[in-house]
């Protein structure tokens, strides 16, 4: 018979995947993308990496409407087809449900490259995802859906994906084969939404069980995303042993050295306190040997391994001698199976507990790993870098990686600047050990700006100048150039996309009566980009395509959340009024609560009109993974709970809020409802506020609507550029209900409606914003509504109040 040896891949090899295999996925993908008939323009081919061993490609025009691609790998021929579409097509891929954030009207016929382009990656690794992306996001993807993303990946020069679908079904068989149970293994895994922190040994058993099936499923699912991805010649990362380990585990091993951890993020012990093996105890490398054997039998491996040892959550000891030993010892084990292994770690324990990670420890704990076995993601780069802080982490090979989102919230904000510039200057450092770039987003689907940018600072050699770059990203996923469009990004850019973090929305949160906002530092100029975006479709100078109608949404909803911070900022001050005063405002407070509520409306009713703000699909493609009414129920439990309460009793609450039609309406609007109905109550009978009950109320809502099975929809609804038009007149147009007189360089100092000024400063919301108060007589320029303006001249002052006041 034939003997069949199983090729293990050399992490020194660029790629092991053979050249047709690559070139042929990488022809599906343009068939794909495209249709084949154009694919069949294309020639492929694979060269030598650039001379520091880099991802290079280079495009080629020989013969007219004919393009050659030449490089390195799957991946970089990918690259060079994206920049050719970019750069000579003005067409772009981006995230979109059903392909609505592409914009992929090709000339005919192709157009031709004057000379032979080419470009070299920076950098050997362009790495892609948060271990919590694989919950926030991707938790109930399909195969067609991850196809769809690789194809991305692929595009954008990803060739060190974070692979973690499926390892549920690897822990289940190594843990038996040391004599668990599957009711043993029950207690210990959460339900699917929750994984990502089960994994970390965060929490364990929260809205399980994890079923068979499941398990079985996303292993199949599994095979194939690492199937496709080794076709581009991507290095896959999968799972190694962190020493995360069921509470059984003391059954079976009654000798176990086991810590249990703290409490995590206000779970009780029931689920979390979780059980980690001391990495000096024997077992550790016992157990850690066998499940990356146990995942190399099911998956094979390409040599990099991701496990966090100590994820929000500190070691033991502080002891340094510990510390080297710990770390030794995870690596130890993954060694020990494959001699080839490199340690990939998240760097967001340093961050995380910087009063724990000084920089003893920090040197002490990677020091137990030789520099070639260890890979340090530097996990905040944009924000937080740590490498500037640790020597370039001490020798060790690093990833300058943008993390930018928490939770999938979503909402305008990014800095581009700092995209623009940072990574290079990491690169570029004095005794830099930086080796890729990377995205590390606990979620996405959010913001594509700025992670165009981030992906396309790996092919530069100097840093961008963003307006430019912006006017060429805008005219490429519109189709065209528009002076309208320049004009609204210009504006974003200033009032949106300098800014490092944005909070939720206040709709998004627990309503209160105090609620501290993180405003942009211009929300007026989102205001005035709105305008100019609708300008363009309304002067036809864009065509309404997916991106513009995906963008418009997010323009449009981020104003109207904006909107609803003023407003619950006059409804604090007036019922505070009341509450402290003992001041009249009954007639404000109801006022105020009936425009709060219909602009919750409002905002589902804009988000409703676009297939990618839709919670109904969230909750559906949940539900698709069942194979029983029981289960469906479930994962339905777990897609509402992630994104509301986050735990039992709101243990995380919001963390992983979202801008989504029907959560809005429905969720967001049954809560803010309760919330202005008993104030609104104890003004109008003149009772004080039972809070303690009120938050009992809420809570009881928020557990019912997550038990709920109410279908939302899976189709967008109505025109959203008509939706948009109207909602531009309605809140930020000047009202025709009232009249304002403007007085020029004046002001009216004091009597202010509210104890600082509102977010937005646009003339026609502040009207707006007065009207909906009894008791606003007039505002001025910088957003301070007032109850009296008889004193003295004010910028803006109502018609209403002239009469009245006789100003």
């Amino acid at each position: 018979g034939d003997v069949y040896k199983r090729q293990v891949r050399d992490p020194n090899l660029f790629s092991s995947t053979p050249k047709d295999n690559q070139t042929n996925a990488v022809q599906q993908l343009i068939a794909r993308l495209l249709s084949p008939n154009v694919a069949s323009l294309f020639t492929l081919e694979i060269i030598a990496p650039s001379a520091k061993g880099f991802d290079v490609f280079e495009i080629e025009t020989p013969l007219p409407g004919k393009v050659t691609l030449r490089g390195s790998s799957g991946v970089a021929l990918a690259s060079g087809l994206n920049w050719y579409l970019k750069y000579y097509c003005n067409c772009d891929v981006s995230w979109g449900v059903q392909g609505t954030g592409d914009q992929l009207l090709l000339p005919n016929p192709l157009p031709t490259v004057p000379s032979k382009i080419r470009q070299e990656s920076n950098v050997k690794y362009r790495y892609y995802m948060n271990v919590c992306t694989v919950s926030y996001s991707a938790a109930w993807w399909d195969w067609d859906r991850w196809e769809r993303e690789i194809d991305w990946m692929a595009l954008h020069g990803i060739n060190l994906p974070l692979s973690f679908t499926g390892q549920e079904y690897i822990w289940s068989l190594m843990f038996k084969k040391l004599g668990m149970t599957d009711d043993q293994l029950q207690d210990f895994y959460t339900g699917p939404a929750f994984l990502a922190w089960n994994r970390m040994g965060n929490i364990q058993k929260w809205a399980g069980p994890l079923s068979n099936s499941w398990q079985m499923s996303q292993a199949n699912l599994q095979k194939q995303i690492l199937e496709r991805q080794r076709q581009f010649g991507m290095t896959s990362v999968l799972p190694g042993f962190a020493g995360h380990i069921p509470r059984a585990i003391k059954v079976l091993f009654p000798n176990a050295k086991v810590i249990q951890s703290a409490n995590w993020a206000r779970f009780n012990a029931t689920y979390s306190a979780d059980y980690l093996l001391e990495p000096l105890d024997p077992l550790f490398l016992t157990i850690g040997k066998l499940f990356v054997e146990t995942l190399m039998e099911e998956y094979g491996t390409d040599h990099i391994y991701n496990a966090d040892t100590y994820n929000e959550m500190d070691p033991s000891s502080n002891d340094l001698v510990q510390l080297k030993e710990s770390s030794s010892a995870v690596f130890r084990a993954m060694y020990e199976a494959d001699p080839q292994a490199v340690w990939l770690m998240q760097g967001w324990l340093f961050v995380d507990s910087p009063v724990f990670w000084k920089p003893p420890q920090i040197q002490a704990y990677l020091s137990g790993v030789p520099n070639k076995n260890m890979i340090i993601l530097d996990l905040y780069s944009d924000a937080v870098p740590v490498w500037s802080k640790t020597e370039s982490y001490y020798g060790k090979p690093f990833v300058w990686c943008m993390l930018h989102n928490f939770g999938g919230n979503r909402g305008l904000y990014g800095n581009l600047d700092n995209i623009a510039t940072e990574p290079l200057a990491a690169l570029n450092a004095n005794g830099s050990t930086m080796i890729g770039m990377g995205l590390t987003p606990e979620a996405i689907e959010q913001n594509p700006i700025i992670y165009e940018l981030m992906l396309e600072m790996a092919w530069q050699t100097k840093p961008v100048e963003v307006s430019s770059w912006i006017n060429n990203y805008a005219r490429r996923r519109y189709g065209a150039v528009s002076t309208s469009i320049q004009q609204a990004w210009a504006l974003l850019y200033r009032s949106a996309y300098k800014n490092q973090g944005l909070s939720k929305s206040v709709v998004e949160r627990s309503p209160a009566v105090t609620m501290s906002v993180n405003r942009n530092p211009d929300a007026t100029g989102i205001v005035e980009a709105w305008r100019h975006f609708l300008n363009a479709s309304s002067n036809r100078e864009v065509k309404a395509n997916g991106p513009y109608l995906y963008d418009l949404v997010d323009i449009s909803s981020q104003v109207l959340f904006n909107l609803f911070s003023d407003f619950h900022l006059e409804f604090q001050e007036v019922f505070q009024e009341w509450q402290f005063h003992n001041i009249n405002s009954s007639l404000e407070v109801i006022s105020l609560s009936s425009k709060m509520l219909e602009l919750i409306k409002d905002i589902d009713l804009v988000l409703g009109s676009n297939v990618n703000y839709l919670l109904g699909i969230w909750i559906e493609t949940a539900k698709s993974w069942a194979t029983d009414a029981e289960e469906a129920a479930l994962y339905e439990y777990n897609a509402r709970n992630q994104i509301t309460l986050w735990g039992p009793d709101g243990e995380i609450n919001d963390y992983a809020a979202k801008h989504w039609n029907g959560l809005v309406g429905d969720y967001y609007f049954r809560r803010w409802n309760l919330f202005t109905s008993t104030l609104s109550q104890a003004v109008l009978k003149g009772y004080h506020v039972d809070f303690d009950k009120y938050l009992a109320d809420l809570l009881a809502l928020e557990q019912a609507w997550d038990s709920e099975s109410k279908l939302y929809p899976i189709l967008p609804s109505g025109d959203p550029l008509a939706i948009s038009r109207a909602m531009l007149v309605k809140y930020a147009t000047d009202p025709t209900t009232s009249s304002y007189t403007r007085y020029p360089n004046t002001d009216a100092p004091g009597n202010d409606i509210t104890s600082r000024n509102t977010w937005t400063t646009d003339v026609s919301q502040l009207k707006i914003l007065c009207d909906a108060n009894p008791s606003c007589k007039g505002f001025n320029s910088n957003g301070w509504l007032k109850t009296d303006v008889s004193k003295t001249c004010l910028l803006y002052t109502s018609d209403a109040a002239d009469e009245e006041d006789s100003v």
